[in-house]
């Protein structure tokens, strides 16, 4: 059976707008500021490819327009502080080896994507985008790449007034609407059928999480604590012709930060045998909520919800 598999292209930015900024040079930094780093190439699966004709928006504390995309990183000095980034249209990807021909990618990450940056801190900011080629499924146990969880958070509202002593951690995003992304660049596959149950278990490599919209410094702290973890889901067959997804539990080693996402609503194709299929499916209205250990959640809806399991 021939399926899509797919492979991350992790591309980001560029130079500022009024000058051109050499692959080699180092910004010297002022008191205040901090450095984005910026590659423009990436390398999956043996191949290059390169983001071109980008223009970027940066705004924040400084302002900056980004528009000089000949070299492949760039350093951009800013003072410190949280910001948001818009990839503009008129963009491509080409392959290193074949320039001029424009690869099909699917941009994933959220657009525009927010980012903080600390004084004295060098920041890489990549735009995630995926990459289609044709592959062999495995019908056993199996590892492939590219995967990734995307929609629209509605935190909902607090009810009644915000606490003032102490203050409520999650008070920035009450009410608030959030585009994110769960992304991972491989999963391992395991299928497994114990009498009336077929299941497919899935363990990701790394996850990378990044947010949209406004600039928030407690999505920044969960984006970096969740950073690096792997991501372990299950998807149940059924016999109806529809599987389902229980509750994926994302959690720190310390337990600090959390995340619980509900996705039951959304109802997952099997196979002639009852197995769940490794397809992309979408979902709506379903539950997600951050936990900061001793502070409090926050709960929303997810909305526009795209899962693609590898």
């Amino acid at each position: 059976m021939q399926m899509l598999k797919w492979f991350v292209g992790a591309i980001a930015l560029l130079a500022v707008a009024c000058g051109e900024v050499s692959e080699t040079s180092t910004p010297v930094l002022r008191d205040g500021e901090g450095l984005v780093e910026l590659p423009l190439v990436s390398t999956s699966a043996g191949r290059s490819y390169k983001l071109v004709g980008a223009t970027f928006a940066i705004t924040g504390p400084q302002n900056t327009s980004v528009t000089d995309t000949s070299a492949e990183t760039v350093s951009v000095p800013l003072i410190a502080g949280a910001y948001s980034i818009q990839l503009n249209e008129g963009w491509h990807v080409e392959r290193t080896d074949a320039p001029g021909v424009t690869v099909p990618v699917t941009l994933v990450s959220p657009n525009p994507m927010t980012f903080t940056l600390g004084e004295g801190e060098t920041r890489p900011v990549r735009f995630l985008f995926k990459v289609p080629e044709d592959g062999t499924a495995n019908v056993g146990i199996g590892v492939d790449t590219g995967g990734w969880i995307s929609g629209t958070i509605q935190f909902e509202p607090y009810v009644g007034p915000l606490p003032a002593d102490p203050p409520d951690y999650f008070a920035e995003l009450r009410g608030k609407s959030v585009p994110f992304v769960i992304n991972f660049e491989s999963a391992t596959v395991t299928r497994v059928d114990e009498y009336w149950s077929k299941r497919v278990l899935v363990e990701t490599g790394p996850i990378t999480f990044q947010f949209g919209g406004a600039p928030s410094a407690v999505l920044q702290q969960f984006a970096s604590a969740l950073r690096g973890l792997p991501l372990y889901f299950t998807l149940e067959g059924g016999s109806q012709g529809a599987g389902w997804v229980p509750m994926i539990h994302l959690q720190h080693p310390s337990g600090s930060f959390m995340m619980d996402l509900e996705v039951s609503r959304a109802l997952v194709e099997v196979d002639s045998e009852g197995f769940p299929l490794m397809t992309p499916f979408s979902f709506n209205e379903s539950n997600l909520t951050f936990i900061r250990q001793f502070m409090g959640n926050a709960s929303g809806t997810v909305n526009n919800g795209t899962f693609s399991p590898r």
